[in-house]
């Protein structure tokens, strides 16, 4: 009897261990086609497509905090001194037109924690598409031996802890260049839920037939450096009480796109930038430029912003702002990433379907970031700000992204 328990025994430890224990995945990439395996679908290309337009959604909405000084400086040569220029204490996540300085050095470290937890809306937690997928079950010869509609659910978990290292440089009193390099602690939780519903008769037609759910989960997590981005502003001359600067931006593909921690592709970023100071204490001001991706110059995107700076007291200074990214095309062909699905189970009628109703058409991002710089000593400073999304296109975080930083002018 013993012996006849212990086959059974050993079966039903088997079929427990995925549930108790998470498997990892070689990459976060793959994590989404493999949670599906695990439930017995064998994913296919519109897995594998989905997760690829996850990977570069996410590694393009990590917020890019600003190079703006909250210092900028000229040198005064008949008084032989450095005398500060800029009026407030500045922008986070817009840039503003004022240059640090020749010869003067800014350096600011800041963490930001991304949770990316919805998408269009949906709470990832609750990706589902309305209508069962039709599965065709191959046997070990690889021929097909019977068709099932299942009800395939996912829960998504992605959170992002960003430490950016920026140094900004004045080359010239009228020319800033900049480095950020962003290290990042990317974490991802995946777990597929897989239930049959309906089986394929010898008559054709989807019957009702449903079996016990199926559970896969994934948890995989990755450290490494981001997109490196290099940065250079050229302030130009002022006309009256405009300012006004041209910018470029250059991100090299140095993170892992696999790991949703870099785009993968080299991408060059031009920018004008325009403010004004309005009684010595706010400075309304707004940002235009074009990320061109060199790897499909057709799916680059606009940026946008426009803010207001105020300086509440010499030492303390708040900063609101709105952030607009739009893309010139969609993410994903639509053929890539749809599944058939079982939309008319009366009637057994199949038709092509987003899986898990995500749609990766042309997006819209508008987000609201506000913050507070305040000065501690001489010229070191903390800050701190959030990120609230407007809209609910694309992937997003839905409630607030927080940040706090220290920057120095030396």
């Amino acid at each position: 009897m013993r012996a006849g328990l212990r086959p059974i025994g050993v079966s039903v430890l088997l079929l427990l261990l995925p549930v108790a224990s998470p498997a990892p995945a070689a990459s976060l990439r793959d994590a989404l086609p493999q949670a599906a395996r695990l439930t017995g679908i064998e994913g296919g290309s519109a897995f594998d497509a989905l997760s690829n337009a996850i990977a570069d959604t996410a590694a393009r909405n990590l917020p890019i905090v600003a190079a703006s000084a909250g210092f900028t400086y000229r040198y005064n040569p008949e008084l032989e001194v450095f005398e500060r220029t800029s009026e407030t204490l500045g922008p986070l996540f817009l840039e503003r037109p004022d240059t640090l300085g020749r010869g003067k050095l800014n350096v600011n470290v800041s963490y930001q924690y991304v949770e990316l937890n919805e998408i269009d809306g949906t709470d990832l937690d609750k990706l589902e598409a309305p209508d069962p997928i039709v599965i065709r079950e191959l046997d070990s010869a690889g021929n097909p031996f019977r068709t099932t509609a299942n009800r395939l659910r996912y829960s998504l978990k992605l959170v992002n802890h960003i430490v950016g290292l920026s140094t900004t440089y004045g080359v010239l009193d009228n020319l800033d260049v900049n480095l950020l390099l962003p290290i990042i602690v990317t974490n991802y939780d995946v777990t597929a839920r897989n239930q049959q519903r309906f089986l394929v008769g010898a008559g054709g037609t989807f019957d009702p037939q449903p079996e016990p759910e199926q559970t896969g989960p994934v948890s995989t997590g990755h450290t490494g450096v981001g997109d490196i981005l290099l940065r250079a502003k050229y302030q130009l001359p002022r006309q009256g009480g405009l300012r006004s600067a041209l910018g470029l931006q250059l991100r090299l593909p140095s993170g892992d796109e696999d790991n949703f921690q870099g785009t993968g592709s080299f991408e060059a970023s031009p920018f004008f930038y325009a403010s004004t100071v309005l009684w010595s204490r706010v400075e309304p001001h707004a940002s235009l430029g074009v990320d061109l991706r060199a790897d499909d110059v057709e799916r680059s995107q606009g940026r946008y912003g426009a803010g207001v700076d105020v300086d509440v007291t010499r030492r303390v200074g708040v900063a609101l702002a709105f952030l607009g990214r739009s893309e010139f095309k969609r993410s994903s062909p639509a053929s890539e990433t749809s599944f058939l699905h079982l939309v008319d189970p009366a009637n057994s009628r199949v038709a092509q379907r987003p899986l898990l109703g995500i749609n990766f058409d042309r997006k819209d991002y508008f987000d609201l970031s506000f913050g507070v710089r305040t000065v501690v000593w001489r010229q070191i400073m903390l800050f701190a700000n959030g990120i609230y999304a407007l809209n609910d296109d694309g992937l997003r975080n839905d409630s607030v992204i927080p940040m706090v930083g220290v920057e120095g002018t030396f």
